[in-house]
């Protein structure tokens, strides 16, 4: 939880966050807008987001995150125009037998409807890198002797 509501923990876990752009650092706030930078065949690939919400709970502990996203760049030029409106909703439970859920909403274009089966490969492929990526690199095992100590652990 702590990994993903740190946008400056993000390199350690995000394979599409070698870099991060952000008007502000530490704790994702509602609006709050960011790039994630990659290279990719040696170009430079930019992802645009905004953090729609943000929701927390003590009892049941859990983090939900929705994410809209606001397009992608390569060296300054758009990518996957034919995707409209996508949203990403990570959500983390924290109880025990908690685990990580991400689910993706989105349109195609009405111009792209003919090839939507294409179009539609790089918001499942998007969800699935970011379930992959939170599931081992963002979460650690917690050893029964810390359990009782602060959630901050987790």
């Amino acid at each position: 939880m702590v990994n993903l509501l740190h946008l400056d923990r993000w390199p350690s876990w995000h394979t599409s966050a070698g870099r991060i752009l952000s008007a502000q650092n530490g704790q994702l706030v509602e609006g709050q807008r960011f790039d994630l930078h990659r290279i990719e065949r040696q170009r430079l690939i930019e992802e645009m987001w905004t953090v729609k919400s943000v929701r927390t709970s003590a009892s049941p502990h859990f983090l939900e995150i929705e994410f809209i996203w606001q397009g992608q760049q390569r060296e300054g030029r758009p990518l996957g125009t034919a995707i409209a409106d996508l949203r990403l909703s990570v959500t983390v439970w924290g109880e025990e037998d908690g685990g990580v859920e991400i689910a993706a909403w989105w349109n195609t274009r009405w111009w792209a409807k003919f090839m939507q089966g294409r179009v539609n490969r790089l918001p499942r492929a998007m969800a699935k890198q970011w379930l992959h990526d939170a599931c081992t690199a963002g979460s650690l095992e917690i050893p029964p002797s810390l359990e009782s100590l602060d959630t901050e652990s987790e």
